[in-house]
C-alpha cells in the first residue's frame, strides 16, 4: 500500500497552477517575475518528490533527477520533463546569483515552458487517476481511504 497526503498534494497541485495563471502579470515587475518563475520550479519539484515518496520510486538525486523519475515512470511526457529541465537549469541563478540576475535572458525560457508547466498539472492529475495502485491519505484529520 502506498501513502500520499491528497490534501498536501492537491494545495501544492493549486498553487501551481496558480503560478501559471498569474505568470503573465508577474512580467510587469521584476522581482514578481523571479519570485514566480522561482516557485514554478520548486512548487513542480515538491509536487514530484510527493509522487516518488508515495510510490516508493528510486530516490532523487537533484532537482533533474525528480523530474527524469516522474518521465521514466510515466507520470509525465518527455516534452513536459524537456522544458521544465530548461527552466531547473535556471534555479541557481535565482538562489545563488540574485544580485546579478539578467530577466531578459531568462523570461524567454519561461514563455516557453509555461504551457509545459500547465501540461505538467494535467499530467500529474491523469497519472495519479489511473494509477493501478491504492492510494491512501493520511493527512490533518483525514482517514485512511
Amino acid at each position: 500500500m502506498y501513502f500520499v497526503n491528497k490534501e498536501e498534494l492537491s494545495r501544492k497541485l493549486t498553487y501551481l497552477r496558480q503560478l501559471t495563471n498569474d505568470y503573465a502579470s508577474s512580467k510587469e515587475n521584476h522581482y514578481a517575475f523571479e519570485r514566480v518563475a522561482h516557485m514554478l520550479i520548486e512548487a513542480s519539484v515538491d509536487i514530484g518528490n510527493m509522487i516518488i515518496d508515495a510510490f516508493i520510486l528510486r530516490d532523487p538525486g537533484n532537482y533533474k533527477d525528480v523530474i527524469d523519475i516522474l518521465e521514466l515512470e510515466g507520470a509525465i511526457s518527455k516534452s513536459t520533463q524537456t522544458h521544465l529541465h530548461q527552466t531547473i537549469d535556471v534555479r541557481k541563478r535565482f538562489v545563488h546569483l540574485y544580485d546579478t540576475l539578467h530577466v531578459e535572458e531568462i523570461e524567454p525560457i519561461f514563455d516557453e515552458a509555461i504551457p509545459y508547466y500547465r501540461q505538467f498539472i494535467d499530467e500529474v492529475i491523469h497519472f495519479l487517476e489511473n494509477e493501478n495502485v491504492p492510494v491512501t491519505a493520511f493527512g490533518k484529520g483525514a482517514r485512511a481511504e
